[in-house]
């Protein structure tokens, strides 16, 4: 399946790579996430320039800032954990600190599937564990399965859309996901057809007007 991915994306879990996507080898949340920030603190050193686009994007205090800008400001590796704890949904790392649960892999690979098209992994998770079209991230933005589908607010690495995404969205609807629900994000609560309209990359991959009217399906 075709999946439109920004160049940031692409970067980004060339950068990460399998790091991303371990769920299982990490027996809290908090030590993956610690992983990934130590991680993020080689590709400063390393002058990583989509390091610097992430951090751009999640830390509070440099939102918007350009390459240019980061690079001379001798950011550290509590910047890391600050950029990674609001990526995640987490307002600070305190908060991070404190999440000594595991991850819910299923719920993990169910949205990896999605975001990667892959309709018949995601129809035969949810027709083996109902609950999934509802089940809630354990981050801290507490996002669903539309809410990725949304591809806004979420970890900046999936925010990616594949081409039978209005197809998939269609499908979670019909199976009892709630249009209702919200994740946290910006600064308050919002459910996914709400973030949807903001979202550049449905409209860059050519698929918002379909997606907007599977979203009101």
């Amino acid at each position: 399946m075709e999946v439109y991915r920004p160049n940031v994306v692409a970067e980004l879990e060339t950068f990460y790579g399998d790091l991303l996507t371990n769920f299982g080898s990490y027996s809290t949340i908090k030590d993956h996430l610690a992983d990934l920030s130590a991680r993020m603190w080689e590709g400063i050193q390393d002058g990583n320039n989509a390091v610097f686009k992430e951090i751009s994007n999640y830390h509070w205090s440099h939102l918007g800032k350009s390459t240019e800008n980061l690079i001379v400001l001798n950011l550290d590796e509590n910047d890391c954990k600050k950029t990674i704890a609001n990526e995640y949904g987490f307002r600070r790392w305190t908060e991070v600190e404190h999440v000594n649960r595991p991850y819910n892999i299923a719920f993990e690979n169910t949205v990896n599937a999605m975001l990667e098209g892959d309709f018949s992994t995601l129809k035969s998770n949810i027709s083996k564990t109902k609950e999934l079209v509802n089940t809630k991230s354990l981050y801290g933005h507490r996002a669903t399965l539309l809410h990725y589908a949304a591809t806004n607010g979420v970890e900046i690495w999936r925010q990616k859309v594949p081409m039978n995404l209005p197809e998939i969205v269609r499908y979670l609807i019909e199976n009892g996901a709630n249009k209702k629900a919200k994740m946290k994000v910006y600064g308050g609560e919002y459910t996914a057809a709400e973030l949807l309209p903001s979202s550049a990359h449905p409209y860059d991959a050519g698929l918002m007007n379909e997606l907007k009217t599977a979203f009101d399906h």
